[in-house]
């Protein structure tokens, strides 16, 4: 028998409880970012690796993502979130230690390891999330998906901008302990705060193949992922292009990042609301022309420089509208996925739904783990302006596609 239907104050608890484990998770995801690259720099390790190491949390978001998407068919959607929230708290404990270690790979090998955890136990966080707020509240997905990717850009946002102040402050272990402090008090709060909401298998059937075969199902997701690429390439080069171009340290690099993101959390409600209430493909489609467009102006671009002259102001102006671009193909992905199957197929299954939201919420760490692996291999080869004209070429053609 499943679980009961929540009353109206018991979802909003839960709704809240859930964002506050997202932003925790996703404050994870990016808090490396601002300092990571000049701490690796300082022990004599390149942007090649750091880039491997921000990448290693998306990749296990790839990866669990689906497994969590048939986990909720079997198990209690808030065993699996306290679980995951709990080891997620352990492990980033552990990763404070790490800055014992003086043998470089030795550090390589353990951060990539236990970065790896993070990211299982934070996809695990992320499909139950989605999964949760789709069940109960099925008629406000764009807008309940907004208020969602708010907490996670809020975390995107201030997460490397804290990092980069603590680590002034306190060095490599301050970041992750502050950080561990606050996933263990959102833990303590789940328990109390989460109704367990029933996303257990129906009686309608329904299987990852289901959706996997009809590959309108799964574009929206793909569109998703190609904006996440974009928005991710700058992270692990960013801090070292402004101490080379401006002799500015990681608090400016995360005050960039923190700007970037902005937008997204500004206009996250509005943005939400007119997707529920008008046609959700038209937000889709003109992230596909706009987004790509802004990154001729990081750098920028040869032609452009006669007319915008590389600056920091011309650089954190650049990266907000492209965090106000960013959303446009990013929100609408669950709605619409939603929308093609229950079009083609009639009424959607349980199961269906819980794959269709792990391959939604994939999508994201896909984006995040093409952009940073890449941007580390490719800016040690390439300058920064020649690089993001490459981005722009590249983005373009995904979107088109």
């Amino acid at each position: 028998m499943g679980a009961p239907e929540p009353s109206s104050f018991q979802k909003i608890m839960t709704f809240v409880m859930i964002n506050l484990a997202l932003f925790v998770s996703y404050a994870l995801y990016s808090l490396p970012g601002a300092f990571l690259p000049i701490y690796n720099q300082d022990r004599g390790i390149g942007s090649a690796a750091t880039g491997i190491i921000l990448a290693c949390v998306p990749l296990c978001y790839i990866i669990v993502c689906p497994i969590a998407g048939k986990l909720l068919d079997k198990y209690s959607a808030k065993t699996m979130l306290l679980i995951s929230t709990g080891f997620l708290a352990i492990v980033t404990f552990a990763c404070s230690s790490l800055g014992l270690l003086t043998n470089n790979t030795w550090f390589i090998v353990m951060i990539i390891v236990l970065r790896l955890i993070q990211g299982a136990n934070g996809g695990m966080i992320d499909v139950i999330a989605f999964a949760i707020t789709a069940k109960i509240y099925p008629n406000n997905i764009a807008l309940t998906t907004s208020i969602i990717e708010t907490s996670l850009n809020l975390a995107v946002a201030l997460s490397p901008f804290f990092g980069g102040v603590f680590y002034e402050v306190g060095g490599f272990y301050l970041s992750f302990v502050v950080t561990a402090t606050a996933v263990t008090a959102v833990l303590v709060g789940s328990i109390f705060g989460v109704t367990d909401v029933d996303t257990k298998r129906d009686d309608k059937g329904g299987n990852l193949m289901t959706v996997l075969k009809e590959p309108l199902v799964w574009f929206p997701a793909w569109h998703s992922a190609a904006c996440m690429i974009l928005f991710n390439f700058y992270i692990p080069i960013l801090s070292p292009y402004v101490a080379a171009q401006f002799n500015e340290g990681p608090t400016f690099a995360g005050f960039a990042l923190l700007i970037n993101t902005a937008g997204i959390c500004i206009t996250a409600p509005f943005l939400g609301h007119a997707m529920d209430k008008f046609n959700p493909y038209v937000f889709f489609f003109l992230s596909a022309f706009l987004l790509p467009a802004c990154y001729l102006f990081l750098g920028p671009a040869p032609f452009l420089v006669g007319l915008i002259a590389p600056s920091k102001v011309q650089l954190v102006t650049t990266l907000a509208f492209i965090g106000v671009l960013v959303p446009l193909g990013c929100y609408p992905g669950l709605l619409i996925m939603f929308d093609i199957y229950t079009v083609k197929f009639g009424a959607m299954p349980q199961s269906v739904k819980n794959y269709i939201t792990s391959i939604y919420c994939a999508s994201f760490p896909l984006g995040g783990c093409i952009g940073s692996a890449m941007s580390g291999v490719i800016a040690e080869h390439v300058s920064f302006s020649f690089f993001y004209r490459v981005c722009s070429c590249a983005g373009s053609n995904s979107h088109y596609v």
